[in-house]
């Protein structure tokens, strides 16, 4: 026969080669094919191919082997037998890649494969009890090979339940594993509570101080010794407020009000004024973000609001906001505070009130001027605690500090370590009496 087109070397070339010819009528009977001799070699060997009438073995180049005596290719299976193993190849690969990018696969396919080994054993087993049944042919003989066949089944597949149930085996970003989780959550937080269950304060329950106040003073002067820097004393002023609040929650303490930025303060140099401004918006959000996880909630106590920074009062007002709902540990911010101006202002909400008919001016007393109070929503402080060796209140919470126990450290506030608190602690459970004038 003729061929009029050249035959490529490549297999799927030469099928569409093939194809074409037999549908353009060029060969009718497609029984022997040759390619073009190869121009670099000297003797090309002869590629003759026999085929038999199968359109799908032309197609694919089956029935073809190197002819050693004609030097060419004849028919045979070599060829087709290495096609198939690349088909075979290509369809396994496809298949596994395939099952692993499916998760579904993957927890189905094992339990697939244990029902029917299962069902395997189980017939394997009536097999057995069907014979034992011809030879016997018992009753008892029946219901016993029944009943092994159903034991067999229930065991493999409680076992094949278990291992993909168990989370050690699952895959770690499987579902399995998300079914304990919140098991092994609660399980933690029992582990942590019993933990925490023995304050390192020693103090029991009933002894504790409900509030604690603390004036957190000597940032500066710290950070002039330290540093040479005064901003830098109130950095590190920052994380200890953080970590002494951690102290507090680990010791059973349920308020906390710092002193943070006092209405006098506004009057220091605007430079460091300016930079404290910048470490309170940083702070909020580190604070935020602590406050979220610790079940904090923050109160911003301020007098004076109205002078304080625009981004500031952004950063202070979205950290209230947003932890209004935790109920584990309450803090109170001093900003822009001042105790005699905390008192100003709830007599004038008390002479609104009166002004306005709500309460007649013979019944004010002092629980109407407690709800004015910044502070209302807490009991008053226990304990109020002044770093720095200095022995004042500078305007800090006048009207709560009544029946107030003091403690004045001589470290500066970012000196300050957990044992200072627990010794607190321990003294005021121990060796502080409040009689309240009785």
């Amino acid at each position: 026969p003729t061929i009029t087109k050249a035959m490529p070397a490549n297999w799927k070339s030469r099928a569409e080669t093939m194809l074409s010819q037999f549908m353009d009528g060029e060969v009718q009977d497609p029984s022997l094919y040759s390619r073009l001799e190869n121009s670099s070699r000297s003797n090309p060997p002869s590629t003759t191919c026999a085929y038999d009438s199968s359109v799908y073995d032309r197609l694919l180049g089956c029935g073809c082997i190197y002819d050693h005596n004609a030097g060419g290719i004849e028919g045979s299976g070599g060829p087709c037998v290495s096609l198939f193993l690349q088909w075979v190849k290509l369809v396994l690969g496809s298949a596994i890649k395939s099952y692993l990018s499916s998760p579904l696969c993957l927890a189905l396919l094992p339990l697939l494969v244990g029902v029917g080994f299962g069902f395997w054993m189980g017939k394997r087993n009536g097999d057995d009890v069907e014979v034992r049944k011809q030879t016997n042919g018992t009753w008892g003989s029946k219901l016993a090979g029944h009943v092994s066949q159903l034991y067999h089944w229930l065991w493999l597949q409680s076992v094949l339940i278990l291992v993909h149930l168990d989370p050690r085996s699952s895959h770690k970003n499987g579902s399995c594993s998300n079914l304990f989780q919140d098991e092994r959550d609660e399980q933690t937080r029992t582990e942590l509570k019993a933990l925490n269950s023995e304050r390192e304060s020693g103090v029991e329950e009933q002894y504790l101080p409900c509030h604690i106040a603390v004036i957190m003073d000597g940032n500066r002067r710290y950070g002039k010794a330290k540093y040479g820097n005064a901003t830098r004393g109130h950095w590190d002023g920052s994380k200890t407020l953080i970590e002494f609040s951690k102290w507090c929650i680990s010791e059973g303490i349920q308020v906390l009000t710092v002193y943070a930025f006092s209405t006098e303060n506004w009057d220091r140099d605007p430079a460091e004024v300016a930079a404290l401004m910048a470490i309170f918006c940083k702070y909020c959000d580190e604070l935020r973000v602590e406050a979220l996880q610790r079940g904090i909630r923050i109160h911003v106590l301020a007098t004076e609001d109205e002078r304080i920074p625009e981004d500031v009062r952004v950063g202070t007002d979205r950290m209230v906001l947003e932890t209004r709902h935790c109920d584990k540990f309450t803090m109170n911010i001093c900003l822009s505070y001042g105790g005699r101006g905390e008192i100003v202002n709830a007599c004038k909400g008390i002479a609104m009130d009166v002004q306005s008919g709500k309460i007649d001016v013979d019944q004010v007393g002092e629980i109407d001027l407690q709800k004015k109070m910044l502070t209302g929503h807490c009991c008053d402080p226990d304990i109020i605690i002044r770093t720095s060796g200095e022995e004042r209140l500078s305007n800090f919470l006048l009207w709560q500090v009544a029946y107030s126990e003091f403690f004045f450290l001589k470290k500066h506030w970012p000196e300050l370590q957990k044992e200072d608190l627990l010794e607190v602690i321990r003294t005021f459970a121990h060796g502080r009496k409040r009689r309240y004038g009785k």
